[in-house]
C-alpha cells in the first residue's frame, strides 16, 4: 500500500506542475492587450513628434519668406536710389563719349584741312 500511496503522490506531483504552471488566457490576453497599448502609444508620440517638426518648419518658411519680403522692400528701395546713381553715371558717361566723339571730329576735320593745305601748295 505504501508503493501505491507513494506512485499516486509522485503522480499528483508531476501532474500539478505539467498543467497548473503557465499564466491563464485571461493573463495572457492582458499581456497582450497591454503589448498592444504600449506599441500604439509609441506610434502615437512619432506622429505627433513629426507633425510638431513640419509645423516648425512651416514656421520657419514662414518667418524666412517674410524677412525675404522685407529685404526685398528695403533692397528695392535702394535699387531705385541706386537705379537714379546708375542713371547719373550713364549720363556721364553719354557727355564724356559726345564730347570725345566731337573732338574726333575736330582732329579730322584738322587733319584734312593741313593735308588740302598741302596739297594746294
Amino acid at each position: 500500500m505504501k508503493k501505491v500511496l507513494l506512485f499516486s503522490l509522485v503522480g499528483g506531483m508531476i501532474a500539478l506542475a505539467s498543467c497548473g504552471g503557465g499564466p491563464s488566457a485571461e493573463e495572457k490576453a492582458a499581456a497582450e492587450q497591454a503589448k498592444m497599448d504600449s506599441i500604439k502609444a509609441v506610434e502615437q508620440a512619432k506622429l505627433d513628434a513629426l507633425a510638431a517638426e513640419a509645423a516648425a518648419a512651416e514656421a520657419a518658411a514662414y518667418a524666412a519668406e517674410q524677412a525675404a519680403a522685407v529685404d526685398t522692400a528695403e533692397t528695392g528701395s535702394k535699387d531705385d536710389k541706386m537705379s537714379g546713381t546708375d542713371s547719373k553715371k550713364e549720363e556721364a558717361t553719354e557727355a564724356k563719349k559726345d564730347k570725345m566723339a566731337g573732338e574726333d571730329v575736330k582732329k579730322e576735320e584738322s587733319t584734312q584741312a593741313k593735308k588740302n593745305k598741302m596739297s594746294g601748295k
